[in-house]
């Protein structure tokens, strides 16, 4: 079972998962957070310079090359981070797809990925950003995390204060951060006109975030009964990834 958390910077995505974990764990799920932990900010910072490096010494799986020859992104040191981002999520989901009786939770996953690219890219043309979202697995439930613009911006300078000169560095500028609003509306926009369920949700407050909390918790186990165990083939080839959206 693999649940995905999209949305814009500042929506609320990490801080929704680390309560949605807790709570499906109380009910006797298994439960993995995958990527986007926050919590340890001085390693996630680490984890992004590295990255740079990474890709230089690692083959390329052939999704990799399909999608970035679709949303090229503008700034070489981005590309090279982007790439070995995505090649290191490709693996985390064929481990997720393996794992039947776990729920796999990705805050940082594959359509958040596509408007990740989207933004560095500038390219904004449906038909090619369709033809990107075509080539992704999808996740068994798809959640959308929304916020008004000016909260977000709100969150985001609060986000700035706390972070040291490393992590300013390698984090997008304000401008950046709110011009992926634009970016997920049409990436949403499309996988629901493609037939995608998308379930949206905000959370603005402790309220909300509870009230949606319980929702997507009540989603996730009604998705685990429905969701047949059955084997995954994981050949390199990127179409059979499997896309899973039931």
């Amino acid at each position: 079972m693999i649940l995905e958390i999209f949305g814009p910077s500042g929506a609320g995505k990490t801080t929704l998962t680390s309560e949605l974990v807790p709570q499906l764990r109380s009910r006797g799920y298994t439960v993995v957070l995958q990527i986007g932990d926050r919590r340890h900010p001085i390693r996630r910072a680490a984890f992004k310079l590295a990255s740079g490096m990474h890709s230089k010494w690692m083959g390329h799986h052939s999704l990799t090359n399909d999608i970035f020859s679709l949303l090229p992104p503008k700034n070489d040191l981005w590309a090279t981070r982007l790439n070995w981002h995505f090649e290191g999520l490709i693996r985390l989901w064929k481990a997720a797809l393996l794992a039947d009786e776990t729920i796999s939770i990705f805050d940082q996953g594959m359509v958040q990925f596509v408007c990740s690219l989207v933004l560095f890219s500038g390219i904004t043309d449906p038909e090619r950003v369709s033809r990107a979202l075509a080539l992704i697995p999808k996740p068994n439930l798809l959640v959308r995390l929304q916020a008004p613009r000016e909260i977000l911006e709100v969150r985001l300078r609060e986000r700035q204060h706390t972070l040291g000169i490393l992590q300013k560095l390698l984090e997008l500028d304000m401008k950046r951060s709110l011009d992926q609003i634009e970016h997920v509306n049409l990436v949403e926009e499309l996988l629901e006109s493609s037939g995608v369920p998308i379930s949206s949700h905000e959370s603005l407050d402790a309220v909300g975030r509870a009230a949606a909390v319980e929702t997507i918790v009540k989603d996730t186990i009604e998705r685990t009964r429905r969701t047949p165990h059955r084997p995954y083939n994981l050949d390199p080839n990127y179409h059979k990834l499997g896309t899973i959206v039931r």
